[in-house]
């Protein structure tokens, strides 16, 4: 249809070739103008036949077509709108400041399409266990009838999480977060492992715009430790001695002095009524040491302590407290030594006996 009609004006200006220039750039301006409604059409039909994103594998790899398609069809476009402008303003005698406000047109234009505040396209996010993730999705100069969207992507599946303000997940801890003037914030509460992947924030524009997260779900790894940084799970003191625990939390995202003491369901951190208790945290840069101070123990200081940074990162350890015992009695249900010696004695004696017997037997025969 486009050489159809290019032909039939180009053989008009064959028979009023005495015309004014004008006329042959604004016949120019027309054949673009079809040029471009013809690249429209072929780019919409290439939408439909490829289905939104189609992926083909080209050695070993995922390309995306249809983008590839949609990008040298605007390259295109641009190209041929150019040489338009350029043909028009020779024509004219030479239209410089007409041909710089056109270039400067295309620029804003372009400028003012969506795209994100991040140009690297992605970006990745540490969450500790059991916290909150916020995934941000800065867009710039969003137009009204454009959608920002939030889908995960698993192998080659695409679970969609939310569009616009509204959110698709079955799993209530996903939703959608927007932070004025332009963050279409993603939100996972009480972060899981399986949760780690990546997610897609896509503007609804042809070719899409997708702005890439990776989020990592980090474990953290909570012990109680001696002095020698053994890690323990019980721990023996007399009455009136000062309990000292030590509490060791690593592979966390950065510093964190979220740690609570606890005894039995006690906090002790902020804990007044007893009085001699002090904790001591010292930031380490994936973790930290918390060390729990309680002078003067008594039989009620005995029981169970419970070093935590969330719900789902925790250590505990027991405390025995003596009145004046030898330690060793309360090693694992274990006798003392000083009861096995009768015991021992009592054996020796009874296989002496029995030697003597023996011996004596013999010599008598």
């Amino acid at each position: 249809m486009v050489r159809i009609v290019s032909s039939w004006f180009q053989s008009e200006l064959g028979e009023s070739a005495g015309s004014q220039t004008t006329k042959r750039g604004a016949v120019q301006t027309l054949l673009q103008i079809f040029r471009l409604l013809y690249l429209f059409a072929e780019s919409i039909s290439l939408c439909i036949l490829y289905e939104w994103r189609p992926l083909h594998q080209i050695d070993g790899k995922e390309k995306d077509i249809s983008s590839e398609l949609g990008i040298a069809a605007l390259a295109l476009t641009a190209e041929d709108y150019a040489s338009s402008v350029q043909r028009s303003d020779d024509n004219d005698g030479g239209g410089t400041s007409r041909h710089t406000m056109t270039d400067a047109a295309a620029i804003n234009l372009a400028e003012r399409s969506p795209r994100f505040e991040d140009a690297s396209g992605h970006a990745n996010v540490t969450v500790q266990l059991g916290d909150t993730a916020f995934l941000n999705c800065k867009v710039l100069d969003l137009q009204d009838k454009t959608q920002v969207s939030w889908v995960r992507r698993h192998e080659q599946e695409l679970h969609l999480l939310t569009v616009g303000m509204q959110t698709y997940s079955t799993d209530s801890r996903f939703s959608l977060h927007f932070q004025h003037p332009n963050d279409w914030r993603l939100q996972i509460k009480f972060a899981r492992p399986r949760d780690e992947g990546i997610y897609e924030c896509q503007v609804s524009i042809h070719p899409p715009r997708i702005y890439t997260v990776r989020l990592i779900v980090a474990v953290p790894s909570v012990e109680m430790v001696d002095d020698h940084g053994r890690v323990i799970e019980e721990k023996i003191y007399k009455t009136g001695s000062t309990i000292e625990l030590k509490c060791v939390v690593s592979k966390v995202p950065g510093p964190t002095a979220n740690i609570m003491w606890r005894h039995g369901l006690r906090i002790l951190n902020y804990d007044t009524s007893r009085g001699g208790i002090s904790v001591k945290t010292d930031l380490l840069p994936y973790g930290a040491v918390s060390r729990l101070y309680i002078a003067n123990a008594s039989q009620r200081d005995a029981g169970n302590y419970t070093c935590n940074i969330s719900e789902s990162s925790w250590t505990t350890v027991v405390v025995h407290i003596l009145n004046g015992e030898h330690p060793a009695a309360m090693q694992h249900g274990q006798s003392s030594s000083s009861e096995r010696r009768p015991l021992v004695i009592s054996m020796l004696v009874v296989v002496m006996a029995s030697w003597f017997f023996m011996w004596k037997c013999s010599f008598s025969r």
